[in-house]
This record gives C-alpha cells, structure tokens and sequence, in this order.
C-alpha cells in the first residue's frame, strides 16, 4: 500500500488581512515578514493583544471556529487545517512578565506591509528570550533580528536587556549580541530564568505569584482535560494494528492541528510474558477468582502508572495519542463477568481513564478475531467507550481517512464548547485543499465537521 500524502491547504490570505485590519492594539510579535509564507510552511502566527476576549471573537469572526484550541494561562492557541494562531496577553514565562504588554503595544510601529509590530528592540529581545526560557536553547534563525537590534536600537536594546534580567546578566546579553555571539546565551539559561522570575516579582510581587499559580494550575488544567482525544485502535491483528497507529501518525504530520504519537501500550509488571493476552476458557478456569483478580490490578496498576508519568503530559502539549492496545480490550472478556470478576472489572473500567475514541477494525469472516475473542467486533465496540466499528478490509488510506474524520469532528466539537454558550452556531468558514472547492461549512454545538 502506498503512502498517502496530507493534504495541503491553503492560507486564507484576505480573511486573515481582514481579520488583522479590525483586530485592535496588538503586534506580531515575530517573523511578519514572512507572515502567510511560515504558515505554509508549517509554522504559525504569535499576536500579543490588549484584550484577549475582543482579540478571540474577532479572530473567530473571520477565520471561523478553530479545529483545536489550546487554553493556557499565558496564551491561548487556535489551530486551522491550515495553520497556527497563538493570542498572548502577556510577554511571560511561567507567571513572571518580563515585559509589559503596555510598553510593547506603545511602542508598536508599522511595517511596510501595514501591520503592526514591536519596535526592533523589543522583537529582537522576545524572539532571543522566549526560546530561551521556555526551550533552554537558541534559536540561529533570529541572529539576524539581534544584530539589526544592535545596530539600529542599541540603546533601547541594552537597556530592555538590563531591566529584564539584571545589570551583571543584562549586560552580558548584550556584549553577546554586540560580539555576534548570542548563542552563547544558551548556557546562561538557569540564571536567566532566575533573574527574569526574581526582577518580575520584585517589581510586582502579588500579580506575579498570582501568575506563577495560575500557570500551575493551567498546566494541571491541561492534564486533566486536555485538549486533543486519546486514540485506541483494536484490531485482530497486533501488526496491522500498529501498521495503522503508524500510518495515522504520517497522515497528521503536516496537520496543524494535531501530532499523533503511537504509543505500544505492553504490561511491564505481569510476571507472564502473555500476561495481558486475551485468555482461553480453560486459562481462565485454571487461573481461578484470585488469578484473575490479581492479573485486573497489576494490569491497573501498570495503566495508571503509564497515564500519569507519561501519557497525561503528552496530551496537555497537544499530541494525539494513538494506542495499540488498552487495558479495556484486554480486559473486556472479564467484564463479561464468566470468571466472576465482571464486578471488579466494571469497577475498573470506571475508575481508569479511558481513550476518547476507540476503533474497532472488523472484517467479514475473520479467523484471527474469531480465534482471539469471544465476543465480535460491535460487542466489544459497544463496551469500550466511544466505539467506532471500521471495515478493515478496506484500503489503509480509507481506513484513515475515517479516521481522521472522526478525530477532526471530535475537536472541532470540543472547539466549539470551549467557545463558550455565547455562541451557540457559528458559521465556520473552511480553508479548502489546494486545487479543490469546498463549500463553507456551518457548525452548531453538538455537531462535528459536516
């Protein structure tokens, strides 16, 4: 089978012009030049704003409701088909702003293009900081915006360096940047975030700890509703089934609104290499209530640890995780409750977290499903939640383009209830593929992409 390429759309170059003639006191932070050129290209747009509400209803206005959005304490991310847009109401990092919003939207010039953005001094220090504090690392592509802040802004530059970090550390920074050595910033890293927290709060101690709480509790936020589905695949075969994971992971690749992860979920705590296998009548007979009621909890007891160290961070960043196997499919045979431990595993089944979307591939007459399980397809899709029954005899690209379908109304749908109950329909204009013409699509609470 061929690979499928993602299709590629098209940046919506008039109504985003629009949308950033209406939008009132904001800049591009960065890379304006280059503004609808890095968004094909995969990157995306960062727009600090005065106001955050009036900044998001008119982006929605003109662009539509977002396939995916990203509620953070700091920014808040807006995902198209074709490309990324981030609000930011503040200049921060976790909590310390360590430049005002005021002073850049004050400063604010226009481009030769006509769009606002920050005075050189500040692009300049945003784009050599931000990478900086949240990445710990520099960026090679901005050495050009540092130099040309050193040489038409110096003494603007020099002095936002020392009021952001410090006079010993500030200046540093800029004998760095007048040396053409910026990159060697990277390894001063940890006393700069130290001094850009301490300066922050010393110039406002009770909104900047209000800040820092409000970051930890927004990541936690994330953790525990995170914004893009967890994806379970079930299938009779494992190799298909993470042929397919794999596949779904290339098709999302260039998707703005999602990277997939394909995760080979394998107990690590069973004693028995076939510990998580699908079981026998005559294995679970011989197992007996205690056997069996012991495999449940160290399978739990695995699947939690997995989640919460690993998994639950993957979601909060916005990867889509798409699993092989579940403890739900391993364990549906005793939910059935014919070795007496239907109780514990319906227990089990509500108290674990769960995948938002399970696939459940099925083919007519299949002999490997039929040797593996005893209960078919739409059964087990029944008892998982979200089941999805796909015909796996179909062409692999089908089979994602389902898929994808169903992910892409899931967030759009959560996109929609994130927007609040305000707006109960709003008309969605769609991006269409390059060389196709798709119709605007309107999308009400409740409904996926039509």
């Amino acid at each position: 089978m061929g690979v499928v390429s993602p299709l590629k759309y098209s940046v919506p170059e008039a109504a985003l012009t629009q949308c950033l003639r209406e939008l009132p006191h904001y800049v591009v932070l960065r890379n304006e030049e280059y503004l609808f050129e890095n968004l094909q290209r995969g990157g995306d747009i960062d727009l600090l704003v005065a106001d955050l509400r009036v900044a998001e209803r008119t982006l929605i206005r003109h662009l539509g409701v977002p396939i995916r959005m990203i509620r953070s304490s700091y920014v808040t991310g807006y995902s198209y088909d074709w490309g990324h847009i981030d609000l930011l109401p503040t200049v921060e990092w976790r909590g310390a702003c360590y430049l005002p919003t005021e002073a850049v939207l004050e400063g604010r010039r226009l481009s030769p293009r006509g769009r606002s953005v920050p005075k050189i001094a500040h692009e300049a220090l945003i784009s050599w900081l931000s990478s900086l504090l949240w990445g710990g690392f520099f960026k090679e592509r901005y050495a050009g915006k540092i130099r040309q802040a050193v040489e038409i802004d110096g003494s603007a530059f020099q002095q936002t360096l020392i009021e952001v970090a410090g006079k010993k550390l500030g200046s540093r920074l800029w004998q760095a940047a007048v040396d053409g050595h910026a990159e060697s910033s990277a390894e001063w890293t940890r006393s700069l975030r130290r001094a850009v927290w301490w300066r922050a709060c010393f110039r406002s101690p009770v909104r900047t700890i209000q800040r820092s709480v409000g970051f930890v509790i927004g990541e936690l936020r994330l953790r525990l509703q995170p914004p893009v589905p967890w994806v379970a695949i079930i299938g009779p075969d494992g190799s298909e089934e993470s042929s397919l994971a794999n596949e779904i992971v290339h098709r999302f690749a260039a998707c703005p609104y999602g990277n997939v992860k394909a995760v080979h979920w394998r107990s690590r705590l069973m004693a028995r290499a076939r510990g998580d296998e699908p079981v026998t009548d005559r294995e679970r007979r011989s197992r007996g209530r205690i056997g069996s009621g012991w495999r449940l909890m160290v399978l739990a007891a695995d699947w939690l640890v997995c989640y919460w160290a690993g998994w639950a961070r993957l979601r909060a960043k916005g990867y889509i995780l798409a699993l092989d196997r579940t403890y739900f499919d391993v364990t549906v045979d005793h939910a059935r409750g014919r070795d007496g431990m239907g109780p514990l595993a319906r227990v089990m089944g509500w108290l674990l977290p769960k995948p938002d979307l399970v696939f459940v591939l099925d083919s007519d007459g299949d002999v490997p499903w039929q040797r593996m399980h005893e209960v078919p397809p739409a059964e087990i899709a029944r008892q998982l939640p979200a089941g999805h029954v796909i015909d796996g005899s179909l062409p692999l690209s089908d089979v994602v383009d389902e898929i994808q379908r169903v992910i892409r109304g899931w967030m759009l749908n959560r996109s929609v209830v994130s927007l609040g109950e305000e707006d109960p329909v709003v008309t969605a204009p769609t991006t269409n593929a390059v060389g196709s013409s798709e119709a605007p699509t309107s999308v009400s609470r409740g409904d996926g992409a039509r």
